[in-house]
């Protein structure tokens, strides 16, 4: 094994400056290119003085070297994560693939020099990198070999196939200078699986399910928190169509209030419902059982309304509605608090906080617009410390939003509300689930922390 000499015995001290010394390097030799950086540049801009910096490395090239392993560790350590317990070897190839991509976009000017650059490498230091872009190439080779024994591709070889996915996740890097500006991230990743799953299906009547949506939503798993409401069991039906692993957590079962029931196929192990009648209150440890039977949550969309339908009938009625609003707040800071905690097991994810809906606030004004801004709140904390992790926080805010059945509420106060929304008329539950489709989507991936308010121009 090749090492790179340091005169430091303490090993986590060495890493730690290396790791300094390689994120300078990150950024310098794609600003000032691989020649024109000295070591002199490298060690200020890793906060080490000059003389220091030969403690840990000794030429530009141990750093070039150290660079170019760290790249690699990090892309094989995320696409090993990425498919922990994943069993569907087409699931795997596809996380493979978005992983590299991911790693590519946010690393791709320094990827791109050490492209142009490893002939600075010496044998012993190039034979070394190769090694581990052998084991990184076998990722790529073990899935499609897995999708050869399943019987969802033909027979082909392995290794060449494998290199020729790489060489095209590889163009948005070697070939960005024509690229960007004119295709997407998501779009380059969408059209390379696109090509290595329909061009290599065996021909017969069957095709797995893949890249049927735009938003290759396909193979994730979402949890739906407070399903019950209207717009809850609106979502989750249609994370349904789209083919989305789903756990549903529910306080008394989705009835299809408003014309949107949620159905299940019958036996399905792609969906699970979650009552509190059999669970109790949504905690920290019930999210991790349910996580547990899902190998994963990659999104979740926590409802924070109480979907009020109708004008309280009493005093008790009200303060029950008001007291579940504050219910569904302290949930979401406590499962917040947990995510949190937890943050540094994950690389990627969404999470979507949905406002009480435009209706709760005839059932208690005051709390409905506390919890609101307590959601817009928790959205900008809970993105600042979930974005190191590469996890998205949003929030929607509906306005007044009609249901297929026009509700109690809508019928009484609809009417009057048409002057006051600068649109002129009441909102669609399409409307929401628009937006829902946006913040889980590809196309948001460098959104985060933002407040979308559904609501046709009413504050």
């Amino acid at each position: 094994m090749t090492v790179i000499q340091t005169t430091v015995k303490n090993k986590k001290l060495v890493e730690e400056r290396r790791k300094q010394i390689i994120l300078s390097a990150m950024k310098l030799f794609p600003e000032k290119g691989f020649h024109e950086t000295t070591l002199r540049d490298l060690a200020e801009s890793a906060g080490i003085s000059h003389g220091n910096i030969y403690d840990y490395v000794g030429t530009k090239e141990d750093i070039f070297f150290l660079l170019h392993k760290y790249m690699h560790d990090v892309i094989t350590g995320r696409i090993n994560e990425s498919i922990k317990n994943i069993v569907d070897p087409l699931e795997k190839l596809r996380r493979i693939v978005r992983c590299a991509f991911q790693v590519m976009y946010q690393w791709s000017e320094a990827i791109l020099v050490i492209y142009q650059e490893s002939h600075v490498l010496k044998k012993p230091l190039l034979k070394s990198l190769l090694k581990k872009e052998r084991a990184h190439m076998e990722q790529y080779e073990i899935a499609l070999e897995d999708c050869i024994k399943k019987g969802l591709f033909r027979d082909f070889n392995a290794r060449a196939v494998a290199h020729l996915i790489k060489s095209m996740v590889d163009t948005w890097v070697l070939k960005g200078w024509d690229l960007k500006g004119y295709v997407t991230q998501t779009e380059m990743e969408r059209c390379v699986l696109d090509l290595i799953v329909h061009g290599l299906l065996k021909e017969s009547g069957s095709r797995p399910r893949l890249l049927q949506d735009k938003e290759a939503l396909d193979g994730k798993s979402a949890m739906v928190i407070n399903a019950g409401t209207i717009l809850g069991q609106a979502i989750a039906s249609f994370l349904l169509s789209k083919e989305v692993r789903l756990a549903i957590y529910h306080d008394d079962g989705p009835k299809g209030d408003g014309g949107f029931p949620v159905s299940f196929p019958e036996g399905s192990k792609e969906t699970r419902l979650y009552s509190a009648k059999d669970y109790k209150l949504m905690t920290a440890d019930l999210f991790k059982q349910i996580e547990n039977d899902f190998q994963q949550i990659d999104i979740i969309i926590h409802d924070l309304g109480i979907g009020y339908k109708g004008t309280p009938t009493n005093r008790r009625n009200k303060i029950l509605a008001g007291q579940k609003l504050e219910a569904n707040l302290r949930c979401a800071q406590d499962l917040a608090a947990f995510f949190e905690a937890e943050r540094t097991k994950r690389n990627s994810g969404r999470i979507v906080y949905l406002a009480p809906w435009a209706w709760d606030k005839y059932a208690d004004p005051f709390r409905y617009e506390a919890v609101k801004a307590g959601t817009i709140a928790l959205t900008k904390n809970m993105s600042n410390i979930m974005a190191p992790s590469k996890i998205n926080v949003n929030c929607i805010i509906p306005g007044f939003i009609r249901a297929i059945r026009p509700s109690k509420i809508e019928k009484e106060q609809g009417a009057g509300l048409m002057g006051k929304i600068p649109f002129g008329y009441l909102g669609e539950i399409p409307d929401v689930l628009e937006a829902v489709s946006f913040l889980i989507s590809g196309t948001s991936k460098y959104l985060t922390g933002q407040v979308l308010e559904v609501s046709g121009g009413i504050p």
